[in-house]
């Protein structure tokens, strides 16, 4: 059986820093379509956006859970540094959790009748300030430990 081969502290840094990247660049370009529908519901107009508008916030909300399927797919394959694998460990499992409820969100709307599960989406909204918080934490302390 072939020996794992660990990623240098320095690839993995790279390697980190880039898929933080992939999950802002992602983050900030269906930023403007959660404002919309978020204003919609909050000002009880969901009805107000044209079957168009709902069409294009629910297929950048599912752009947006591929994205992030594929940067957990990614975490989930690096071979973290032995001294880091714990923390790798916890970061892989707090950004599957932020995925499974960003995907949440996405499917509490249903374009076939332009309607919002209301009760998913505001869960999946909380889940997601938490599980982010909880991962930049995370992200903080490993590259606290990467540049020590």
């Amino acid at each position: 059986m072939p020996k794992k081969k660990y990623l240098s502290t320095q690839q993995y840094g790279v390697l980190l820093s880039e898929l933080i990247e992939t999950i802002q660049e992602a983050g900030d370009r269906v930023a403007p379509f959660f404002e919309k529908l978020d204003s919609a519901l909050k000002e009880n107009e969901l009805a107000s956006l044209s079957t168009d508008e709902f069409v294009e916030i629910a297929t950048e909300f599912e752009n947006v859970v591929e994205i992030y399927q594929d940067v957990s797919k990614q975490l989930n394959g690096i071979t973290a540094p032995v001294r880091l694998i714990g923390a790798h460990q916890i970061v892989k499992q707090i950004f599957g959790d932020y995925t499974t409820a960003t995907k949440v969100m996405a499917d509490s709307l249903d374009v076939n009748t332009q309607q919002v599960d209301l009760a998913d989406f505001r869960k999946s909204e909380a889940d997601q300030d938490v599980f982010m918080d909880k991962f930049l934490a995370q992200i903080r302390r490993v590259f606290s430990t990467v540049t020590a």
